[in-house]
């Protein structure tokens, strides 16, 4: 039996979707994992505003950054 093209391409359309959110989310908890593992850094004894800011640069301000995810 041949499949229908109609429901295959709303198939393919819906997993695309679902896949693309499932990225992002991973993406913003990946995000928020890497900044937890940072978060107190700076109290750190010997790391100072230099070797902060040298770390903040190597990984970029981006993962610095407090990232808001939605909960679905």
């Amino acid at each position: 039996m041949a499949k229908n093209p109609v429901l295959e391409k709303a198939r393919q359309e819906a997993y695309n979707k679902g896949f693309k959110k499932g990225v992002e989310i991973g993406q913003d908890n990946a995000c928020l994992i890497f900044a937890s593992k940072f978060e107190g850094l700076q109290d750190v004894p010997g790391i100072g505003p230099k070797l902060m800011e040298k770390i903040v640069n190597h990984f970029g301000r981006e993962y610095f950054e407090v990232v808001e995810v939605e909960k679905t």
